[in-house]
């Protein structure tokens, strides 16, 4: 997939956890300990097919926080 579009799946899944854009961009500079203390941005910088970000987003969906 390309880049662009990864990075607007992994936003616009996150629009739609979180419900607003001031709490998605949140989530996106939070350093994550998931992501070895990196934010889900420096990690779609690195790696733009991070299915590893929509994992994440998936738990947190369900109320799986750990």
């Amino acid at each position: 997939m390309d880049v662009r579009l990864r990075r607007q799946a992994v936003w616009t899944r996150a629009l739609e956890i979180f419900g607003s854009k001031s709490k998605a961009e949140s989530w996106f500079r939070t350093k994550l300990s998931e992501l070895g203390d990196r934010t889900p941005e420096e990690v779609l910088d690195e790696h733009p097919d991070a299915e590893l970000l929509e994992a994440i987003l998936d738990r947190i969906e369900y109320g799986v926080f750990s």
